[in-house]
């Protein structure tokens, strides 16, 4: 990693920690390059080992440098002013103590799970869903399948970074929803702001009211949501805005447990309405009833395809 980059990546997290910080000047210094989300990113974690890790490192320190070398140390902060000697000292650490295993949570077709982590956030994980906690960090999330609502309390010493497919959502304190299936990632924000980064370099900033819908790793469109909507699967039912076919179907496999692909055709196909999630075993019909589509079964999955069509 870049010395600059992880010198204005301290110079950020100092500068968060007064009650005048520049969220906004932030934000677009981690929109401009994605390797500031990264040095951010390394030197939070690198941080965290240290603290957890100071008197283990002391001890190794006196027992291993020369005796000028420990009055050095004795003298200097871990972590801080020497941002160099902090990080390799952190580069070392994980071979002299193995490092905090992931922490999976994942639900099935019928089930619904309610995460609380360590720092107030909150999480509500949606039916045949699957979240990491990365290094048993409660900042550092990836949703690798389905759809989770999380409420995050606001604190300007700490980011909350989810990986979702080919991006990144971060935020310091807001309530909004991540959706990923195999071909789209949808988020929507009922409070607050975030902000989405994608590899390759794509980014956005999403505030309360706005949802954003990504396909094929490529930034689609941004559109308005009612915020009561964000996870309306929390309250029974699925609300959506002009949303692909395609997304819709991937949402009523997860609660039907039931295997759906769709027409190539019509996957960017577009829906506004109300479904009713129930047992999640009407929600394929009444799709079929409000968009003029058909289905059938083949083997051990269901084909729909348009009215009429063979």
């Amino acid at each position: 990693m870049d010395e600059k980059l992880l010198d204005e990546a301290l110079s950020w997290q100092q500068a968060l920690a007064g009650d005048d910080a520049d969220w906004n000047g932030f934000t677009r210094w981690l929109e401009a390059d994605p390797r500031h989300r990264q040095a951010f990113d390394e030197l939070a974690l690198t941080e965290r080992i240290v603290d957890e890790r100071r008197d283990g490192l002391r001890r190794l320190l006196a027992a291993t440098a020369a005796p000028e070398r420990r009055r050095w140390f004795a003298r200097r902060p871990l972590l801080g002013a020497g941002l160099a000697a902090g990080l390799a000292l952190a580069v070392g650490i994980p071979a002299l103590w193995p490092g905090p295993a992931d922490i999976v949570y994942a639900t099935t077709s019928g089930q619904t799970h309610k995460i609380a982590l360590a720092g107030g956030t909150s999480i509500d994980l949606a039916p045949s869903s699957r979240l990491v906690v990365k290094g048993s960090d409660p900042t550092a999330l990836e949703l690798t399948r389905g759809e989770a609502f999380f409420s995050v309390v606001h604190d300007p010493r700490r980011m909350l970074s989810i990986r979702a497919g080919n991006f990144a959502v971060s935020d310091i304190g807001t309530k909004f929803a991540v959706n990923l299936t195999e071909e789209s990632l949808s988020i929507g924000v009922s409070e607050g702001h975030v902000a989405v980064a994608g590899d390759d370099g794509q980014s956005a900033r999403l505030a309360a009211g706005e949802q954003l819908i990504a396909q094929n790793a490529y930034l689609v469109r941004k559109s308005t949501i009612a915020t009561n909507d964000v996870g309306s699967w929390r309250l029974g039912r699925l609300v959506y805005n002009d949303a692909p076919l395609g997304v819709v179907v991937a949402d009523i496999s997860r609660y039907s447990g039931k295997r759906i692909i769709v027409e190539p055709q019509l996957k960017n196909k577009r829906f506004s309405g109300v479904l009713a999630i129930g047992d999640g075993s009407k929600l394929l019909a009444n799709l079929a009833d409000l968009m003029a589509l058909s289905y059938r079964l083949e083997g051990d999955r269901i084909r729909v395809s348009a009215a009429g069509a063979r």
